[in-house]
């Protein structure tokens, strides 16, 4: 899998929230030498570590792989459903 994406997303949302990739790597708790490596090589953190990004970015680690947060993923189920429950509906 590319990691690219979720490397322009994560860094977007350094520049949005006014830290570095050093504040983030300290804040997570990893080395500034670790982020560095990841990103410039657009290689997947592990599971662990892209939580620990998401919380200290305040997103969701979908929202940083996928490009959708959990509230957009929540409203297009929800959306689906009643579409289906017309469908259904409308069959009887």
């Amino acid at each position: 899998m590319d990691y690219t994406e979720f490397w322009k997303r994560t860094n977007s949302l350094i520049k949005l929230l006014n830290k570095t990739q050093r504040g983030l790597a300290l804040e997570c708790g990893f080395t500034e030498r670790r982020i560095e490596t990841l990103s410039s090589n657009n290689r997947s953190p592990d599971v662990i570590e892209a939580v620990k990004i998401a919380q200290t970015l305040n997103t969701t680690v979908e929202y940083l792989v996928t490009g959708q947060d959990e509230n957009a993923a929540a409203k297009e189920l929800t959306e689906l459903k009643a579409k289906l429950a017309d469908l259904i509906m409308f069959k009887k």
